[in-house]
């Protein structure tokens, strides 16, 4: 879990240094490529945390069906004794 949040916390920081890259470009450096190294940065930054959020969602649905299944096994079990 420690290395989630670390990847998570390294994504936040490139994002916001992304953002303040992409105003540092448009002001200072007047469009090329530094400005589009900065959107390209923003970008995949907003990608990696669609697929962790779907990711982290995908493992939670999957340890709720896997608890109820238990439950249901051992409500099954616990009948026919």
């Amino acid at each position: 879990m420690k290395k989630t949040s670390f990847f998570q916390a390294l994504r936040l920081v490139a994002m916001i240094a992304a953002v303040a890259g992409i105003i540092y470009a448009l002001e200072f450096m007047h469009g090329g490529f530094a400005v589009w190294f900065w959107v390209a940065l923003l970008g995949v930054g907003f990608f990696g945390l669609l697929v962790s959020f779907r990711a982290a969602r995908r493992r939670s649905v999957r340890q709720q069906s896997s608890g109820a299944r238990r439950h249901r096994k051992s409500c099954r079990g616990a009948t026919h004794e």
